[in-house]
């Protein structure tokens, strides 16, 4: 008796990872085809209600498969294993390209042609996840029909994953973003739309009290002569500038001997001085161990009123100060409501305020002003889909919760057992 296995050739029925390989190719190629011919030309076309009809529209046409098709090849197809790991390998890729990319404007005609740098718009990007998106609702259909509690944590994963997806991708039209440029005591209700390149008028104003930049101590640099290059030392190029600090730079010993945090050059030397565009400078003494020569003046980083100033050590070196880093830049303001309400906050970088639906951020300044800016922008960004998706994730993070907890109470059953 000779043992053999039969053969399985392409196409045959049930699909393998070699088919769905295949359809999920052509999908790759048809996407990028169309995206050549027709470009789609921003991934937030689609606004309510058109995307609650496309989103409905998807739901209604997963549950006429599954009721009515569901004996179907391709249907059955859809909802295999098969399909779902082809499919995130696809998305995967289509993720790398956009890691890869940036999704900016750029100037290379290639790039452009083919779409790479705007992925979330790519008609390939969104044929396969829209393919990716039934045949998770199949799969997640499916076991609703046939719902055990052993079903649960798989449901939530699932459902959760398609809702996040779904919502994420269809609401991304009514996201609104607004820039609000604000100037210290006005209030200002007119935002700019970055989109349509119009003025919006608010429900409401922001006032803004204040504006507060922090700054990080001033940074000593030493400097070629000629070329203008910051020259390294053992890895180390840079030096806190804090007053009596004492550093030691080849055959050079430094001291600073003041700092002044704001300052301004009176005669030959510098004097605290508190007004707008007063930068820091700090005096230094720098002795040449080999020569025993020493070097004293002044150092400042400048500002947008002030030149800066280095000091020179010999015909190749010369010391300055770096233009203090900003640590933290802060809008104390005021919102004011039709009603007369008003609501004091403080809005800081990645500490949005959240009103009325909108999440107010902390944008930009002036920051050619710096410090002294008394100007400052936000953003206010709404989405109105967003907490949608935040139920999406949720759920997913309650299957995998449940599943976790599933797991252990059958490990220990199951101990209970062997005992």
């Amino acid at each position: 008796m000779s043992n053999h296995k039969n053969q399985h050739n392409l196409w045959d029925f049930p699909w393998g990872y070699v088919e769905s390989f295949l359809i999920y190719s052509g999908l790759l190629i048809t996407g990028f085809l169309m995206e050549i011919f027709f470009p789609l030309k921003t991934s937030t076309g689609i606004v309510f209600p058109y995307n609650l009809f496309i989103l409905g529209g998807l739901i209604l046409f997963i549950i006429t498969l599954q009721l009515f098709f569901k004996k179907q090849l391709f249907v059955k197809w859809l909802g295999s294993v098969h399909a779902a790991i082809i499919s995130i390998v696809f998305i995967a890729f289509m993720v790398m390209i956009m890691g890869i990319v940036p999704q900016i404007k750029t100037e290379s005609t290639t790039i452009q042609l083919l779409g790479l740098n705007s992925i979330t718009s790519h008609w390939a990007f969104l044929l396969i996840l829209f393919v990716f998106l039934i045949s998770l609702g199949l799969v997640t259909f499916k076991r609703l029909l046939n719902f055990q509690i052993s079903n649960i944590g798989f449901v939530l994963n699932h459902l959760g994953l398609f809702i996040a997806l779904s919502t994420g991708i269809l609401g991304a039209g009514d996201t609104i973003r607004l820039n609000l440029e604000l100037e210290e005591g006005k209030p200002n209700w007119k935002a700019y739309n970055n989109k349509t390149k119009e003025y919006v008028e608010l429900d409401f104003a922001i006032y803004l009290k204040d504006f507060i930049v922090e700054e990080f101590q001033p940074k000593l640099a030493f400097v070629e002569n000629e070329k203008g290059e910051i020259i390294h030392n053992d890895g180390k190029n840079l030096y806190l500038i804090h007053q009596n600090e004492h550093y030691i730079f080849n055959d050079f010993e430094i001291d600073i001997t003041k700092y002044l945090a704001s300052s301004g050059r009176v005669g030959e030397g510098y004097h605290f001085v508190n007004d707008i565009g007063a930068p820091p400078s700090a005096h230094l003494s720098i002795k040449n161990t080999k020569t025993n020569k020493t070097i004293n003046g002044w150092i400042s980083s400048g500002s947008f009123l002030y030149q800066y100033e280095s000091l020179k050590i010999d015909e190749n070196l010369s010391v300055v100060m770096t233009i203090p880093e900003v640590k933290k830049f802060t809008s104390e303001v005021s919102i004011l409501q039709k009603n007369g309400e008003r609501i004091e906050t403080t809005i800081e970088v990645n500490k949005p305020f959240d009103f009325d639906g909108w999440k107010i951020y902390q944008l930009s300044y002036n920051e050619k002003m710096g410090k002294w800016s008394n100007t400052s922008v936000l953003e206010l960004v709404k989405d109105p889909w967003l907490p949608y998706v935040y139920i999406g994730v949720f759920m997913m993070i309650a299957g995998a919760l449940y599943m976790f907890w599933a797991g252990n109470q059958f490990k220990k059953e199951n101990n209970h057992d062997v005992d």
